[in-house]
């Protein structure tokens, strides 16, 4: 049941993180629209969180090794974990100016992400600044590959 909760709690975070960080500055940088990117996030936060959570599924059963409870453990681990996680990104989009909101928000995914991270590299025994690091460099590509997605679409559709 403990690889159930781990895989489900690692993708979940992971993944609502990444891609609510990517979708949140892409939609921003593209269109500066409040609603554009409450939206999206709330799409991410249901829509993205039942595919990550089905794409777990068929993962484990296509292992052939975990039983249909420790299946459904991960399938619904990832399904709250993603959902939970992208859903915090909403806190600050009602309490602050969009701008600063999408910066707080990124502050908030890296904090998600050095503290996650810097307890798998204890539990595996590795250098957690080499985890840390390695993870929130391509946090980091998303971030800023999205960006420069979200002004070109603007550009080009204007």
């Amino acid at each position: 049941m403990k690889h159930s909760i781990q895989v489900g709690l690692s993708f979940g975070l992971t993944s609502g993180v990444i891609t609510t960080i990517g979708l949140m500055v892409g939609v921003y940088s593209g269109t500066h629209s409040s609603v554009a990117v409450i939206a999206s996030i709330l799409t991410i936060a249901i829509a993205d969180a039942m595919s990550d959570a089905l794409g777990i599924h068929i993962a484990e059963e296509s292992e052939n090794v975990h039983t249909k409870k420790e299946v459904w453990v991960a399938t619904l681990t990832t399904f709250f974990a993603k959902f939970l996680v992208s859903s915090t990104f909403l806190i600050p989009l009602f309490l602050a100016e969009l701008k600063t909101a999408v910066i707080i928000n990124i502050i908030w995914g890296t904090a998600i992400m050095v503290v996650y991270n810097y307890i798998i590299g204890k539990k595996q025994e590795q250098s957690t600044w080499g985890v840390i690091f390695e993870h929130l460099f391509i946090a980091f590509l998303v971030i800023v590959v999205t960006y420069f997605i979200g002004v070109w679409v603007n550009q080009i559709v204007e």
